[in-house]
């Protein structure tokens, strides 16, 4: 019985020496949890803060044509709306030296959260486990964003105008051996980033007019369509977005009848949802709009002239026509009298949803893809 009671005496003592060695590892665990808790959370952030940032400076040096300090302002600005730990919940802070142009359309940022730049993150149980830490975390995120050519679309508006062509005669209308090239003589960036265009309305004329538009049906003819046609869609296409996916060589039918009246309509309701926007001529961007993006800024389809207009192969009355490229105009003005509708407009670049294109030439469409 002695030899019985001494053997759990000394089992309790044992065990009391292996609850206090858990106790100790569990405490060491759970301050390693929360420790590399808060450094993963401060990465994430980091991050995120990284991409947005690089994605939103890549198109604004597109919008403005390469100006690096339009690009590093606008990363500072997104990075700032961001937010990683440090002591608290704090705004990412970059400067200039944390952006930088790796190529011509390339633009990284860096962010942190390092003592180097007096942002490191406050932990709180490193010392325990090492008595030469300082309790503090540095670290660093960073990426890479590409501005991209869009190549495929929606939203555009019920209108389809000729690219530009070498007018030989300046007699304003195609004429079979004038020569055209998307990429030479047609309305490409940046050179006409801002050139004023006047558009007249084209009741189906079967030669290309400069500057002269049509209205046009969707979805596009090669994928099935075009699904909504007449008056009442195309009112409808004018003043909301259309969910056709439209690109380059997609085959476009006119739509029939006249259509002064709901064009009128159209680009009246346009200029009047944002009355005050204008476009500054001096730093290529559109100001005083009551709106983040203006609903005067409008994407429209162009033609290949030298294809033209494409009468309907069954004998219809049906016309059709290719398009070359997407444009983007800012409304300038209200439409003027008269049964053309002229209105003016200029060619900007601007952002747009859509299919990347990195192939493509360089567009007045454009989005930025992540390649770090």
């Amino acid at each position: 019985m002695w030899k019985l009671r001494t053997f759990g005496q000394d089992q309790r003592g044992a065990t009391i020496i292996m609850v206090a060695v858990s106790i100790v590892a569990i405490f060491a665990f759970a301050v390693l949890v929360i420790d590399m808790s808060l450094i993963q959370l401060a990465k994430n952030q980091l991050q995120n803060a990284a991409d947005a940032a690089a994605l939103s400076a890549a198109i604004e040096y597109g919008i403005s044509n390469g100006d690096q300090a339009a690009a590093t302002n606008e990363a500072i600005r997104m990075a700032g709306l961001n937010r990683a730990i440090q002591t608290t919940q704090q705004p990412v802070t970059i400067t200039e030296a944390d952006v930088s142009f790796p190529a011509a359309s390339r633009v990284r940022v860096e962010t942190h959260r390092t003592e180097a730049t007096s942002d490191p993150v406050r932990l709180y149980f490193m010392r325990v486990l090492s008595a030469a830490s300082d309790n503090l975390g540095n670290m660093r995120a960073a990426a890479t964003a590409e501005l991209t050519p869009v190549g495929a679309t929606n939203c555009l508006k019920p209108w389809i105008l000729p690219d530009r062509w070498n007018d030989l005669d300046n007699d304003s209308l195609w004429d079979p051996g004038e020569y055209y090239d998307p990429n030479t003589t047609g309305y490409r960036v940046p050179e006409d980033v801002g050139t004023l265009i006047t558009l007249k309305y084209d009741a189906g004329g079967s030669t290309p007019k400069m500057g002269w538009y049509q209205p046009i049906r969707f979805g596009p003819v090669n994928r099935g369509g075009p699904d909504c046609n007449g008056a009442d869609c195309y009112r409808i296409y004018i003043s909301e977005c259309e969910p056709y996916l439209v690109t380059v060589g997609d085959t476009m039918e006119f739509e029939m009848g006249n259509m002064i009246g709901p064009t009128r309509q159209g680009w009246s309701h346009l200029y009047a949802l944002d009355p005050n926007a204008y476009f500054n001529t001096a730093t290529g961007t559109i100001e005083n709009s009551a709106h983040a993006v203006s609903p005067r800024l409008i994407k429209v389809a162009l033609y290949d002239p030298t294809i033209g207009v494409i009468n309907s192969s069954s004998g219809g009355a049906e016309k059709y026509t290719v398009v070359t490229k997407i444009a983007f105009l800012f409304v300038e003005a209200p439409p003027a009298s008269g049964n053309s509708v002229p209105v003016t407009a200029r060619f900007v670049r601007y952002a747009s949803s859509g299919e990347p294109c990195p192939e493509c030439p360089e567009g007045f469409l454009l989005t930025a893809r992540l390649v770090e």
